[in-house]
């Protein structure tokens, strides 16, 4: 390719997307992109960059940025693609695309546009239509990973020319920020290229280059001293490649007095790095991702690491020992195979989680020319390459889809302290794989700790003398009839005999989700059991009013002065209520959402039980299994926490109920099945009856 001279250049990068959530700070651009405009503005040209990407460094910031989430499209979810999952783009507007090209001071002639990910090609085809309606006549070029690993997506991105090299000029040339706007962040390069050959990677493909590293801390200070950034990234594939280089780095970022953290995002290959190393990252106020692909023998082989998790147990405690910050260190681990092993991810999990770091599981993201692609490219051949987003599960059947995506959310949400209260959000068999590893997690971190050598040999030792379950692929499953609903694994112990079931909804049974979710559950109960005694108790017909000030003086202050006959009544009621609840083996709720929380009168039913139970009689009740059903026409977090970029408010219905039904002591671990997003034109039914065949699952396993 020629490259121009004396011409006006629009220069992008594509934002990255998502399913859902980011799972890791991606708002930035790329370093390489401003080394590029230096290379371009070297040979004469005018170079306008316009930046796509957010600036978001952490996921929380994408609730506070409008800018920073866009909408996009649909893209088919799992193997199958029957099931379809909204993306998202981790940056602007293609709108804003469009704003910004037609505001240049100066007509292009040429736009390029820079793409990492060959699942992201048709965003780049999105671009270059908006460019070309806008300046017919400018020449439209592509370039970076996406065409180097599949040259023929340029002409499906509707590229006039393409570049699949590396530039080593540009990779020479000082990065050139746009002078415009404050820079709270920097970007740096120590080096580039991998000499491993990992299954999931094409990084390889790139020959090992360093960088002087007195060059760079040179950039650095300039860079610090004008901005006055509040950290420095570095993306470098394999930044413990040149371990000398990497320390030397470390040694003389030190001594230039510059303050900012350091982040080494794409982390750390554990069996390169020393206990001196670590001790200046926390001089250095530097923190990195650390990676635990994987803790199973089978799976470590398969990977092409070279390091098992032995070191990569190892790296953890030095890191935590020589003072690194470890809440800032995101562990990665992989997942989203079709013979994942989940009680190896736990092993990591839990040996993250102890070690104060945070766990991040990684999808499995599949490039054409990795050993991944080729492996199992009897299960892609049929999709298109922008279906294998790892957020997509393109390897997963449709049945596992659930799991995985709850599995990501219980890790999202869960540490040591909320472990024992988030496990229902799991399924059953996850569970169970989690209790079992918390035996079994101690012992395994200290025979990697204490093995003398890092090899697949001593690992598959470690594993033997632990007698981890190996795991079996299960046969394939040819297409048959759909099965019926009900058949999720049957739970221990016996069947609930007396269920009493609340409902806490004035609608009638057909326009009711809740009220259908409940019916359902006492349908499928009695099918599966049908010795089963149901009491149901309607709150909206109990004629329940709010606690007043004689009831909380003969309750709370325990008054003897005579009460009036609404006082009486309400005494009466939960004494009634506390009298049901007592007598029943399983107690099931059906609500909807109101106003982000509970309706008034499950509300006005719940502290009416809490306050005779608690002030008057002085003992709670006893534990037993308890279900919540809940219909909600937003889509939101289970946790409270904002979810952009569909509703960015607050969620306390689950809050709320766990709360109130833990305090009675009713049950510390309450089982959730949600309707959620029945508002939602486009997904409403298909929530609710994803929610409709969780319930009939449920009530039938005894």
């Amino acid at each position: 390719m020629r490259f121009p001279s004396k011409k006006n250049i629009a220069l992008l990068t594509t934002p990255p997307t998502f399913v859902e959530r980011s799972i890791c700070p991606l708002g930035l651009p790329p370093v390489g992109i401003f080394k590029l405009a230096a290379f371009l503005k070297k040979a004469g040209n005018s170079v306008s960059y316009i930046n796509m990407h957010s600036g978001a460094v952490d996921t929380v910031s994408l609730s506070l940025k409008p800018e920073a989430v866009s909408m996009w499209k649909e893209k088919p979810l799992g193997s199958k693609g029957s099931r379809k999952a909204r993306m998202m783009i981790s940056g602007r507007s293609s709108e804003y695309f469009a704003e910004q090209l037609r505001g240049l001071e100066r007509k292009p002639h040429e736009v390029w546009i820079s793409c990492a990910f060959t699942f992201d090609y048709d965003l780049v085809k999105e671009y270059a239509d908006i460019a070309r309606s806008i300046y017919p006549e400018a020449k439209v070029v592509v370039g970076g990973d996406f065409v180097r690993t599949m040259p023929e997506l340029a002409k499906k991105a509707g590229a006039d020319e393409h570049f699949t090299g590396r530039l080593p000029e540009a990779d020479a040339c000082v990065p050139d920020f746009p002078a415009e706007g404050k820079w709270q962040f920097g970007m740096f390069q120590l080096q580039t290229g991998c000499v491993n050959k990992c299954s999931f990677c094409h990084i390889s493909m790139d020959r090992p280059q360093r960088f002087d590293v007195d060059g760079v801390i040179a950039y650095m200070k300039d860079f610090y001293d004008r901005h006055r950034p509040e950290c420095f990234w570095n993306w470098d594939p394999n930044v413990a490649l040149y371990p000398r280089q990497f320390e030397e780095f470390l040694d003389k970022y030190i001594a230039s007095g510059m303050k900012a953290e350091i982040k080494f995002a794409k982390g750390l290959q554990p069996n390169r790095i020393t206990e001196s190393m670590l001790k200046k990252m926390a001089a250095a106020r530097a923190s990195a991702t650390l990676p635990m692909e994987c803790a199973n023998y089978e799976a470590t082989k398969r990977l092409q690491k070279p390091y098992t998790i032995i070191s990569s147990v190892k790296l953890l405690h030095m890191a935590k020992k020589s003072g690194v910050q470890m809440a800032d260190c995101p562990c990665t681990s992989l997942l989203g195979y079709p013979d994942d092993d989940f009680g190896a991810f736990f092993r990591i999990y839990l040996a993250v989680l102890r070690a104060g770091a945070s766990p991040a599981p990684f999808p499995v993201y599949l490039f054409p020319g990795s050993p991944d692609y080729k492996k199992y490219y009897p299960l892609i051949k049929h999709k298109d390459l922008s279906e294998l987003h790892g957020q997509l599960w393109p390897l997963l059947a449709d049945e596992d889809l659930d799991k995985y995506q709850g599995f990501f959310r219980f890790i999202e949400e869960t540490r040591l302290g909320s472990l024992m209260t988030n496990i229902n959000m799991l399924t059953r068999d996850l569970k169970e794989v989690l209790l079992a590893e918390l035996k079994t997690t101690s012992r395994f971190t200290e025979l990697c700790l204490n093995a003398k050598k890092d090899t697949l040999e001593e690992f598959r030792k470690i594993e033997k003398e632990m007698k981890f379950p190996v795991y079996k692929k299960p046969p394939e499953k040819k297409d048959a009839p759909a099965a019926p609903a009900a058949k999720a694994p049957a739970r221990k112990g016996k069947a609930p005999e007396k269920v009493l079931y609340i409902v806490a909804n004035p609608m009638p049974l057909e326009k009711s989700v809740s009220r259908q979710m409940g019916k359902l559950f006492m349908d499928a109960r009695l099918k599966a059991a049908p010795k089963t005694k149901f009491t149901t108790l309607d709150l909206c017909e109990e004629g329940l009013t709010f606690i007043n000030r004689e009831y909380v003086e003969a309750v709370y202050h325990k008054s003897k002065a005579p009460v009036s006959a609404e006082t009486e009544r309400l005494m009466g009621l939960a004494d009634k209520y506390i009298a049901l609840l007592r007598a029943a083996d399983e107690v099931v709720f059906a609500t909807p959402m109101y106003t982000l929380s509970i309706p008034a009168v499950l509300k006005a039913f719940l502290e009416l039980v809490a306050s005779r139970l608690y002030y008057y009689e002085g003992r709670m009740l006893e534990p037993r299994p308890t279900v919540c059903l809940l219909s909600r026409d937003g889509d939101y977090r289970a946790d409270g926490k904002a979810d952009p970029p569909h509703y960015p408010y607050m969620n306390v219905q689950e809050t709320i109920l766990t709360a109130a039904i833990g305090f009675i002591g009713l049950s510390h671990e309450v089982k959730f099945i949600t309707a959620t997003a029945l508002g939602d034109p486009d997904r409403g039914d298909e929530m609710r009856k994803k929610a409709m065949r969780e319930v009939e699952e449920f009530a039938a396993a005894v």
